[in-house]
């Protein structure tokens, strides 16, 4: 590891005093196109993700029931995020069908992740798996059930690794936006 990339940096602190190295990177998300100016950032930040070698794995947003505005008295639309989960989880046991990895290490407080882990230890129980936890979350006890070992992340760690505000790219630049300089 380099050390001159965000997630080599992030890498380092989450995979700390271990003598493990870093194989591969995937980040599962998904685009919610509401907010134009959110969508702007996120792409970015996955633009830049993938420049460094990040592999990406999108889902997609999907419009659920209608729910009442306590502000307002109308009513909203509620997103609900699709794939993610699942992107997450296929990717996870493709990497370990291929035996590409000893430890994974599964960044999600998300309790829904407790089927993976689950799954992953019923499956490939020779695999160790950590739960680490984002700053800010409480760590899922679900997952921990079926966990080798945790790390929690704090606001200082993330600080730390962020990109620089300009990353030159083969077809241009990736400016930081202004909101988080």
């Amino acid at each position: 590891m380099s050390g001159d990339r965000d997630e080599d940096q992030l890498s380092e602190r989450i995979l700390q005093d271990r003598q493990h190295s870093l194989v591969s990177v995937t980040y599962c998300s998904a685009y919610q196109k509401r907010n134009s100016d959110q969508l702007v950032r996120h792409k970015k930040y996955i633009e830049a993700l993938e420049h460094s070698g990040v592999q990406i794995q999108l889902g997609h947003y999907m419009v659920g029931s209608s729910k009442p505005c306590f502000h307002c008295g109308g009513t909203s639309e509620e997103l609900n995020e699709k794939q993610t989960d699942i992107n997450l989880a296929l990717c996870l046991f493709a990497d370990a069908m291929r035996n590409h990895f000893d430890w994974a290490y599964l960044v999600s407080a998300d309790s829904d992740q407790a089927a993976t882990a689950r799954f992953l230890k019923k499956h490939f129980p020779e695999k160790k798996l950590v739960t680490v936890v984002p700053p800010n979350q409480q760590l899922s006890q679900n997952i921990m059930n079926f966990a080798d070992g945790k790390r929690k992340l704090n606001r200082d760690d993330i600080e730390k690794c962020r990109f620089p505000s300009i990353i030159q790219t083969e077809t241009g630049f990736i400016r930081c936006p202004r909101e988080y300089e």
